[in-house]
């Protein structure tokens, strides 16, 4: 918002022989459980070249971009398909989570990561504040939960971006459901 970054990606830390080795994805930097992705049936994104998105799209005309990225999970997150979309509309951007399961055996996380001041005393609105700008991230409170986990930034690499801790916001499912639909919404205060 007004080129300040609400939502992060933290980016990689200092590299050490672990980031080149077996142990890259030991990294918190490195696991999708750190960005902005869901967890699946408690399972997070798979890595390597196989666990991808398909079924990408941009629109530019009604500034959407969508993909099914139930291809980037492994086979026990038992997920059919699973299209995250983005829209922007009205200086509001329209996150929606569109999500078909073979089997709902665990509640499904949400997680957004950011950097500024974040309060979840209200349900439904989680308000983030970040060099002076304000945003708010609105969710369903029947259907979701919002938990906030605080990331300490030990490494200088991330912590000259971000000071001295990022956040994860977690949207929990209060229900295990095969099918439905997560909407949220990321506006200016």
């Amino acid at each position: 918002m007004n080129n300040t970054p609400i939502l992060i990606d933290a980016g990689v830390g200092t590299y050490t022989r672990q980031t080149f080795s077996s142990e890259r994805y030991s990294i918190w930097t490195m696991q999708s459980n750190y960005h902005n992705l869901p967890m699946i049936n408690g399972v997070p994104q798979q890595y390597g070249r196989r666990y991808k998105a398909t079924e990408v799209k941009f629109d530019k005309k009604s500034n959407s971009f969508s993909a099914n990225i139930a291809t980037a999970y492994p086979a026990e997150a038992n997920v059919e398909k699973w299209t995250r979309s983005y829209t922007l509309k009205n200086g509001k951007l329209l996150v929606s989570d569109n999500f078909c399961l073979k089997e709902a055996t665990d509640k499904n996380v949400l997680h957004f990561m950011t950097w500024g001041r974040v309060d979840t005393s209200v349900p439904g609105k989680v308000t983030i504040e970040v060099d002076g700008q304000k945003a708010l991230l609105e969710y369903n409170p029947s259907q979701l939960d919002a938990d906030i986990k605080t990331v300490p930034l030990t490494d200088t690499r991330l912590s000259n971006v971000w000071g001295k801790q990022i956040y994860r916001i977690s949207l929990t499912a209060k229900a295990l459901n095969q099918a439905g639909t997560y909407a949220y919404t990321l506006k200016q205060l």
